[in-house]
């Protein structure tokens, strides 16, 4: 049996890199064809939670597909890394929604410092608030991930999974092909 290995910290960053510009471009679709539909159907409005529920379960759709088939997402296979439940099992829908939600809210708490350097966001009441939860909520993800012995994120640790790096195939180059 292989040793199973903890993905460190800078793969897992690097992995996010690629699925969130993926998951950018598919809400950008999703956008697009939504708007597309509304203006065939007459220029129907639409609120933001109903948008926001949208780009949700496009985000939903596009991370639990890859969980629960096989345990990775394009980053992820390129970064050699798999999710699974720490018994060793495939992810199924139920936990792959609840990682999904906090793995979003993690990056959200991420990006605030940066989504307030915008002029109309900066000058909201709050946003000295926002900017130091933010960073704090950021600074505590982060401790957990390195205290944590197998190197899980508040996504993993809430849904009971944890992400491994995968072993590299291997190829013989002295076994003779099949013929």
């Amino acid at each position: 049996m292989p040793l199973v290995l903890p993905a460190p910290i800078w793969r897992r960053f690097a992995a996010s890199i690629y699925d969130g510009l993926l998951l950018l471009a598919l809400w950008m679709v999703a956008a697009l064809i939504d708007t597309w539909v509304r203006d065939a159907l007459g220029g129907a409005a639409r609120t933001r939670l109903a948008f926001q529920i949208l780009l949700f379960l496009v985000g939903l759709g596009f991370f639990g597909y890859s969980w629960t088939h096989g345990g990775q997402t394009l980053g992820m296979r390129v970064w050699r890394m798999r999710v699974r439940r720490v018994d060793g099992a495939a992810l199924r829908w139920p936990i792959a929604s609840l990682r999904y939600a906090v793995m979003l809210l993690t990056w959200f708490a991420l990006l605030i410092p940066a989504l307030l350097q915008f002029p109309k966001l900066a000058e909201h009441v709050h946003a000295a608030t926002v900017m130091i939860a933010g960073v704090a909520f950021s600074i505590v993800a982060l401790l957990v991930m390195l205290l944590d012995k197998r190197r899980r994120a508040l996504c993993d640790l809430a849904a009971m999974t944890e992400v491994v790096v995968e072993p590299k195939e291997t190829t013989d180059t002295n076994s003779v092909p099949p013929e």
